[in-house]
């Protein structure tokens, strides 16, 4: 079985997702204080509903999209995975492709969380910084601890600001040095080049529609 690391390294990307409808979220807030706060109340949600998730492991899409897709960036992330493919695509073909690759995304962080154990892993936060009235970019510096004694984990979120809803998200994260969202776009511009952009949505909306297994190393 992988270590979180390995997941995090081969499965996370956070960069995608808008708030819904009835998510009640935290707007103009420090975006180090925010990253804190989402993940304290993350962290608090699976534990308070750790019986479900052991139930039903697809309950842990209802975890994801509650509470971490409404402080990630859909499609200003779903753009740079795209890169130059971007100006080849048709307006329907982006909008396909922002939807299914969210909830792609949904899909992966429920596999990757089945690693997760709120007794065991910890976030260690950076103390935050004032922020100038023209920032809108910044990196948060995390650590991921685990309680086996292994050196910590350094994991750097980027955020941007959308002033449209008044809201810091997340479009990267960057595990010891690799960035998740330029891994990710190198694995979908070869399947694009291998499949067209109609079978790149094709497949992903496949893989989406999976149910959420354990993630196991043969997996």
């Amino acid at each position: 079985m992988k270590t979180l690391y390995a997941i995090l390294m081969t499965a996370l990307l956070v960069v995608t997702g808008t708030a819904d409808a009835n998510s009640e979220v935290i707007r103009d807030e420090n975006p180090y204080a925010l990253l804190e706060r989402v993940a304290n109340k993350t962290a608090e949600r699976i534990s308070a509903d750790r019986s479900k998730i052991n139930e039903d492991l697809d309950y842990l899409r209802v975890i994801i999209r509650e509470e971490l897709m409404p402080y990630v960036d859909s499609t200003y992330a779903a753009k740079r995975v795209l890169g130059r493919n971007l100006k080849d695509t048709t307006e329907e073909q982006r909008r396909q492709f922002y939807a299914v690759f969210r909830e792609y995304l949904v899909a992966t962080y429920g596999r990757a969380f089945t690693q997760y154990d709120e007794t065991k892993h910890q976030f260690q936060f950076e103390q935050a910084r004032e922020l100038g009235p023209e920032d809108r970019m910044v990196e948060v510096n995390t650590r991921l601890i685990e309680e086996d004694g292994r050196p910590p984990i350094r994991m750097d979120f980027k955020l941007r600001y959308d002033k449209d809803e008044r809201l810091w998200k997340a479009y990267d994260l960057v595990v010891e040095g690799v960035s998740l969202l330029n891994s990710k776009a190198a694995e979908i511009s070869s399947v694009i080049r291998s499949r067209g952009i109609d079978g790149t949505i094709e497949l992903l909306e496949e893989k989406a529609n999976e149910p959420i297994q354990p993630y196991s190393e043969e997996g």
